[in-house]
């Protein structure tokens, strides 16, 4: 076997156990990605639980991203209404304290989605999707508040 046979042969079982790597890798940080957001996910009852657990924390809040006119129909008890689609979204939540532990809610969860990735770039890592939005609260029977 010549030098370039052995270095062919190295060089194909190289490309192979990389490919093998990378799919590896792949199918690992997708795994722990999704993991991940299940976490920031809640449940309508678990949200309520949250809340529940941290009336009166200065260190809770609590953000309706729907328009005003939908905050103003009916909102989670203590929601502060930040409309993610407002031109001063991201001037209004980098006031908050980054260290604070965070509920989002949209009417359906797309806005909240949007809103936790653009939070997490100011910085902020503590928070929690209402997973189906306020839609999904209401449809639990839980309270909400007129303003």
């Amino acid at each position: 076997m010549s030098f370039a046979e052995y270095a062919r042969g190295e060089a194909l079982k190289n490309a192979k156990n990389f490919k093998i790597l990378l799919f590896l890798s792949l199918f690992v940080f997708v795994h722990m990605f999704c993991a991940f957001a299940d976490e920031l996910l809640l449940t309508a009852q678990e949200a309520q639980s949250l809340v529940e657990q941290n009336k009166g924390d200065d260190k809770f809040v609590i953000l309706d991203l729907r328009s005003v006119d939908e905050y103003r129909q009916g909102h989670i008890e203590g929601a502060r209404s930040v409309n993610y689609y407002a031109t001063n979204f991201q001037r209004m939540v980098s006031l908050l304290d980054r260290d604070a532990t965070i509920l989002l809610y949209c009417q359906k969860g797309r806005q909240s989605t949007l809103a936790l990735r653009a939070m997490t770039k100011l910085g902020f890592s503590r928070m929690y999707i209402l997973d189906g939005g306020i839609a999904e609260w209401v449809r639990a029977g839980l309270p909400l508040t007129g303003s």
